[in-house]
């Protein structure tokens, strides 16, 4: 015979055997599809991709145990001395904390399933290593590309301007790499953001932060791909000083601000692809006035949202017509003409 409070147990105990299962295998499918993208992002999601799967491990282990053996023992503890009363209100209250523990944790492997990342090319993972005097420097929640060339003294030239780069969303940060390594080759520090999740609203200050730890640097342009362009833009917009250096510039990879610029004195240039199916060109036209009068606009014939990185393909986008190496190379000179027109002149020798 069934006690009171049964019916809900085993309800609960099936649910949580499916909610369980999902937060097991989502982890699991994380892993195998894209290990190397959550073991070299952000931590963020290696953390909870792993307090997900043992979680959900112990939710299947408890509506196992609960629909194998659970009658029993509810069957037990009902024929010492809990009152109908007092089996109502322990299932009431059964109720009351799974509702809301399994809405946390559907949106746990929701959210881990949601930001499964876009994996780098071959060509974008071979430009991540250190060789022909560039050294890339992994970092926890950032990676670096610095020219660790000599001059004609045999010192090492150390950059005085740098470039912090923002990933668009889901987009793994590494998929930059060949983008922007020639601005290192270049003499520039590049820095490019490992946001949580993939997502940089989640922490906007993410870029000072990183600029704080390198005071060497004097003048600072800061570059965005898609959402990761929203968010350079308005960081660019209410910090135009950092420390002691200046925030003097901003790059927009098919990207637009989302509101208008207040700064007059930020040197902008934006960078789109004339078959961008997602920042679209109608988009791009459209954002102009809330960009300074003087920003450069750089349209990149037959590229599309993808372009801006080495990510593969991406749902939504546009179908290219240009070569991407080609499209490539002109992204990389108008964000290097912005670098040089941001460096302050050398002084004059006497």
């Amino acid at each position: 015979m069934a006690t009171t409070g049964a019916h809900s147990r085993v309800v609960l105990a099936l649910v949580w055997l499916v909610v369980g299962a999902a937060m097991v295998a989502v982890p699991v499918w994380l892993g195998w599809t894209r290990w190397q993208s959550v073991l070299t992002g952000h931590p963020a999601m290696l953390v909870l991709g792993i307090a997900c799967g043992l979680f959900g491990f112990v939710a299947l282990a408890w509506a196992v145990a609960t629909l194998l053996v659970g009658d029993r023992v509810e069957q037990g503890e009902a024929a010492l001395s809990r009152t109908h009363r007092q089996r109502v209100r322990r299932a009431n209250r059964r109720v009351a904390l799974a509702v809301p523990a399994l809405f946390l944790c559907v949106l746990t492997a929701g959210l881990l399933a949601w930001a499964r990342p876009f994996a780098p090319t071959p060509v974008a993972v071979t430009a991540m290593r250190s060789a022909n005097d560039i050294r890339v420097s992994d970092r926890i929640t950032w990676y670096e590309m610095t020219s660790v060339a000599k001059n004609a003294d045999d010192q090492v030239v150390k950059p005085t301007v740098g470039l912090v780069f923002v990933p668009g969303a889901r987009v793994d940060p590494r998929a930059y790499a060949k983008l922007l390594r020639p601005l290192a080759a270049a003499g520039y520090l590049v820095v490019v953001l490992k946001e949580p999740f993939g997502i940089a609203f989640l922490d906007q200050n993410h870029a000072g932060t990183v600029m704080r730890l390198h005071p060497e640097i004097t003048t600072w342009v800061v570059a965005g791909h898609s959402l990761g362009g929203v968010v350079a833009a308005s960081y660019a917009d209410g910090h135009p000083v950092v420390g002691t250096a200046k925030v003097a510039g901003l790059a927009l990879y098919a990207s637009y601000p989302s509101s208008r610029l207040q700064r007059t004195d930020l040197k902008v240039t934006s960078i789109s692809g004339s078959l961008d199916g997602l920042s679209t060109p109608a988009k791009v036209t459209a954002s102009k006035d809330d960009l300074p009068a003087a920003s450069t606009f750089v349209v990149v014939p037959g590229a599309v949202h993808s372009y801006f990185g080495d990510y593969g393909l991406q749902p939504g986008d546009g179908t290219p017509t240009a070569d991407r190496v080609q499209a490539q190379a002109q992204i990389t000179k108008a964000t290097a003409d912005l670098l040089a027109a941001v460096t302050p002149p050398k002084p004059k020798s006497r």
